[in-house]
């Protein structure tokens, strides 16, 4: 434009000045500038972005246009599949793949066993060195990945292509009682369902009433699918459930321990499976103590009591094993200060004889005849017989006899029996029969 305005300038007063001397002069040079201006329509033309100036430019007649002066350069060109633009064309002319573009690995014919991979499809290269890689089949798929056969003739060596995620991958909480299956950790997997195997902390604080999970059970694998074979699995007695046997009774420090592990056991002995020792008696009362001993749960009988003086030891079983223990209750007394009855009179050293029997009388006492027999007669020989018939005292009626001091001892079966001699109206010695006794003590023959 700017040359186009430079030489109307010049001629345009040459026109005007030819035009007031004759008209036909002027036309013919109207006409030469008309065509010097045709010739160099694209010396003033500016190519747009994109295009260079074509090389004869300056010669180049019609239109000033991109189209007529200028040549497109690469910038313009898009590159179609399998090509892909160069920063370096780009001020290059050009107007083809060929010119603008180099060639992609995705046009590259790879051997078998290996292929052109994603990451490499849109890449320049020409050569299998170049743009090749093996099939996922030949890649090895480990830790938090697993092999997907989807992918084995994926060209690729990244485990993101040629693999899928593993069950290791997956996130088994310890903490919400999961633990890696140990079956799944090298196979394909994404859920916890699938991936995850519930341990028995799983269910802490779900078990029973007096059962509880154990420390050393918490990583333990479940096999049940259902709850209640889980807690069965999991779940371990306590001893505050347990029944104890009779004569034992739950120990409270215990109650919180597992019934596997309480040593000596959940229970403890009480009196009531205690056996006394001999001269003890049970206390029905302290059957329920614990820590059972014969001080603790038994008595001590009469069996064990001394009897002092004036008591003898009683053979009375019902006596012996009575726990309320007294000189009167544990012992027998003796005669001293017994009242006999009516003719009789206590035997010789009462406190000696023990006060006991069916008859008390008899054993303590014995008819007055016999103190007097004792005191103030004198024995004969005992004769043998089943009665005093036929028996006397005819042996002491002379008078240096002196029949009133002696006594006939009689053994009539077995049993000593005494008459005392008395002297007839007839002064002879006979005995009295009105005064036969029996069971008398210390009378005899020295």
């Amino acid at each position: 434009m700017k040359q186009a305005t430079a030489l109307a300038l010049c001629v345009l007063p040459f026109a005007v000045a030819r035009k007031s001397v004759a008209n036909g002069p002027f036309d013919v040079m109207l006409a030469l500038a008309a065509e010097k201006k045709d010739a160099s329509a694209c010396s003033s033309h500016v190519c747009s972005d994109g295009y260079h100036p074509k090389a004869n430019y300056d010669n180049i007649t019609g239109d000033a246009t991109d189209a007529n002066c200028c040549n497109p350069t690469c910038r313009r060109w898009t590159c179609t599949s399998g090509y892909k633009a160069h920063p370096e064309y780009a001020s290059n002319i050009g107007a083809s793949n060929a010119e603008c573009c180099d060639k992609t690995c995705s046009l590259v014919t790879c051997r078998e066993g290996t292929g052109v991979s994603a990451s490499k499809a849109n890449e320049a290269g020409v050569t299998e060195e170049a743009c090749c890689t093996p099939t996922c089949r030949f890649h090895s798929c480990i830790g938090n990945w697993a092999q997907d056969l989807s992918k084995k003739d994926y060209a690729s060596d990244k485990d993101e292509d040629c693999c899928q995620q593993s069950c290791l991958a997956v996130e088994c909480k310890s903490e919400l009682g999961l633990m890696h299956h140990p079956d799944r950790t090298d196979k394909a997997g994404t859920t916890t369902a699938f991936c995850c195997r519930k341990t028995c902390s799983y269910y802490a604080g779900q078990c029973p009433a007096d059962t509880g999970l154990p420390k050393e059970k918490m990583k333990k694998l479940v096999s049940s699918t259902s709850t209640s074979g889980a807690l069965a699995e999991c779940c371990d007695a306590k001893c505050s459930g347990h029944t104890c046997a009779a004569g034992y009774t739950l120990t409270p420090v215990k109650s919180d321990e597992f019934v596997s592990k309480a040593v000596p056991g959940c229970c403890e002995k009480t009196c009531k499976a205690h056996d006394c020792s001999a001269g003890f008696v049970k206390v029905p009362a302290n059957d329920n103590l614990t820590q059972p001993s014969d001080m603790t749960c038994c008595a001590p009988s009469c069996k064990f009591w001394a009897c002092p003086s004036g008591y003898f030891n009683s053979t009375d079983s019902t006596k012996l094993s009575g726990v309320d223990r007294s000189h009167d209750n544990c012992c027998e007394k003796s005669c001293e200060g017994y009242s006999c009855s009516a003719g009789t009179t206590l035997r010789p050293s009462p406190s000696s004889i023990p006060r006991m029997g069916d008859d008390i009388n008899a054993a303590c006492c014995e008819s007055t005849v016999c103190k007097e027999l004792r005191e103030e007669r004198t024995p004969t020989s005992v004769q043998a017989g089943t009665s005093t018939a036929g028996l006397d005292c005819n042996d002491f009626s002379d008078p240096d006899q002196n029949c009133s001091s002696k006594y006939k001892l009689f053994n009539i079966s077995g049993a000593l029996t005494a008459v005392p001699c008395i002297m007839s109206n007839l002064s002879l010695c006979k005995m009295d029969d009105s005064r036969v006794v029996t069971e008398c003590s210390d009378l005899g023959l020295d």
